[in-house]
């Protein structure tokens, strides 16, 4: 009979897990390629079938294969459906069209990568993005004379007719390893390399806004809520059999 309130543990942990998510989602609906986050892992759906698999057999008496499916914890990913794209005619509102490319913005010292092409020229001349990271150019750090600028298709960056400078973008070793960061960021644990020269197809005065919305995460949050409430019904079901219980040996 502990087996429910393992259950029941693992998910309540789940849910939370997931309600995180889709806090965030909501909150960055609106922010231009912010990646959905998502919880996977299924460690409760795991539990479930362990335990029907094997109802009489103690949790101490199964098998490890048996047992590995309720230690599971969820893990949070990034879905990286493309989001439509928006026209802004801003010359450094920069929109990707590969699906598995994207920017690199870095610190100096960490990079992330982004599909979040909203970039300015700061005061030193330094192209910049997201919390002000540089953009990371074909040559480093993109420098630009003037933000009245064009981008073209092929990722150069003109001013009155002369190639001022050059995006680079880059692809991640393994995009399925990609991990939610801060906002539209994202971390690539595995490592990235450059897009061939070819591979690079941009639109200029575009942004790619977020895969996700407000509405959808509203039915993920009521499908999330009725869980929370049948799992809360299930324990308290199951307090209140053992409250009979220990009153019947008490009587005896």
């Amino acid at each position: 009979m502990s087996d429910i309130f393992q259950i029941a543990g693992i998910g309540l942990f789940e849910g939370k897990q997931r309600l995180e998510a889709i806090s965030q989602n909501a909150a960055s609906a609106s922010l231009p390629g912010y990646r959905r986050h998502v919880v996977t892992g299924r460690a409760f759906d795991a539990a479930l079938a362990t335990s029907s698999a094997s109802p009489a057999q103690a949790p101490s008496q199964q098998a490890p294969s048996q047992q590995a499916p309720l230690q599971q914890a969820p893990s949070q990913q990034v879905n990286l459906h493309p989001g439509s794209m928006m026209a802004t005619g801003r010359p450094l509102d920069v929109a990707i069209d590969p699906q598995d490319l994207f920017f690199a913005l870095t610190d100096g010292t960490q990079t992330w990568l982004t599909r979040a092409g909203a970039f300015r020229v700061g005061e030193d001349g330094v192209v910049v993005g997201e919390r002000d990271l540089h953009v990371i150019g074909m040559q480093g750090d993109v420098r630009l004379p003037s933000s009245d600028v064009t981008v073209e298709a092929d990722g150069r960056i003109t001013y009155q007719g002369a190639t001022v400078a050059e995006l680079q973008l880059f692809k991640p070793t393994e995009p399925s390893s990609l991990l939610a960061a801060q906002g539209s960021l994202l971390s690539a644990p595995s490592g990235m390399e450059p897009a061939q020269k070819g591979e690079v197809r941009v639109r200029g005065g575009t942004l790619e806004a977020s895969n996700t919305d407000a509405a959808s995460e509203m039915l993920e949050l009521m499908t999330l809520s009725r869980q929370f409430e049948s799992l809360s019904r299930v324990l308290q079901n199951y307090d209140e059999a053992l409250g009979r219980v220990i009153e019947k040996l008490g009587e005896g």
